[in-house]
């Protein structure tokens, strides 16, 4: 289901308290799809909520809740409990069955006392947030939702990226419509022809994971590495060994080898190498030293140095986020050099 943005002074009708309660169940499954609270609450937010409050259902705190929007996420039989606690049942007024697929699966929406409840049972509800989002507003227009590939914004998503609903006074932003990274990424890969390889190292085949998540990936993902080793690195990606020996693994000159390594004609490579911690690090490369490089066959291949900090899967998080939004530049310099080639033949710029 499409939805459409527009700026925050067009939503005058908006501004309704929202209430997400998720189940232990529930829970398990958004960790097991990596997607945080944090995201519920902005999503929730992009369709009209001026507030919003996440409880557990285990929890007696949400009875008591008298929120306009209310979204329950959790398993079938906790849902029943749900409909009791509201009066409700399959033949309530303001009732309304629909679909979500992986896997298939009925949902409810009821409208009852002026309040809007949905609910949901274990599943994707990321990719598919657009049909409830749209029957929790009933349709209206959805606000922009500015996702950034950092932790300055108001609402934080996760490890590395946060959003606004209203457009940063400075610094680029990867989306304004409230996506995760990797379906941008996979779209852009899509439009621009192109399939991705990752060879990495201390995010251990995350990217590759990251990419993974959104049905239909295989479409863009041609293979992966994970180069833990010296010797995998050599015999994997052609990292020469006196780049590992004069440098190190967690080195300019080793991740642009590997990135080399992996790419080819009509294929980008990302690479990672980097010390996530506890332990690894020294004062010249600290905990939370990351290089990460893309290369693809007839570009420059360009590299960046990230100076982390937190735990060993925070740092790894933060890692695949920077590799996918390096990914994001590299692809959009290609996509415009394709560009620039078709519409003059002349020589491309700043690439």
């Amino acid at each position: 289901m499409s939805s459409i943005w527009v700026d925050m002074t067009d939503a005058t009708d908006m501004g309704k308290q929202a209430l997400c309660v998720i189940s232990e169940h529930g829970l398990q499954s958004l960790m097991t799809a990596g997607i945080s609270t944090g995201w519920m609450k902005a999503w929730l937010m992009s369709a009209g909520a001026s507030s919003v409050s996440i409880e557990l259902l285990e929890s007696s705190q949400w009875r008591h809740c008298e929120a306009e929007y209310q979204l329950f996420f959790a398993a079938d039989d906790e849902l029943k409990e749900v409909m009791q606690q509201h009066g409700l049942n399959n033949t309530a007024q303001g009732n309304a069955c629909f679909r979500l697929d992986n896997p298939p699966r009925n949902c409810w929406r009821y409208v009852n006392e002026g309040r809007q409840l949905i609910l949901l049972t274990p599943g994707d509800i990321a990719y598919q947030r657009q049909h409830w989002l749209n029957l929790f507003n009933a349709g209206k227009a959805m606000l922009p939702l500015y996702v950034r590939a950092d932790d300055t914004l108001p609402f934080p998503l996760e490890p590395g990226l946060s959003a606004s609903l209203s457009q940063p006074a400075d610094g680029p932003v990867l989306n304004a419509a409230g996506q995760m990274v990797e379906e941008q990424v996979i779209a852009r890969l899509k439009q621009s022809k192109l399939l991705v390889r990752t060879v990495e190292s201390c995010t251990a085949g995350g990217i590759a994971a990251r990419l993974c998540r959104l049905p239909g990936a295989s479409a863009v993902l041609d293979r992966a590495w994970v180069t833990y080793s010296n010797q995998a690195k050599q015999q994997e990606a052609g990292v020469p060994g006196d780049a590992l020996a004069r440098y190190g693994a967690v080195s300019e000159a080793v991740v642009r080898a590997m990135a080399t390594g992996g790419a080819d004609d009509g294929y980008v490579c990302v690479a990672v190498s980097g010390i996530a911690g506890p332990g690894g690090g020294c004062d010249e490369k600290p905990v939370g030293t990351v290089w990460i490089a893309v290369a693809m066959a007839g570009q420059a291949t360009i590299a960046q140095c990230l100076r982390l900090s937190g735990a060993r899967h925070e740092i790894q998080s933060r890692t695949v986020v920077a590799a996918l939004n390096l990914l994001l530049t590299a692809v959009d310099k290609f996509h415009r050099f394709a560009d620039h080639e078709a519409g003059d033949g002349g020589d491309a710029h700043d690439l």
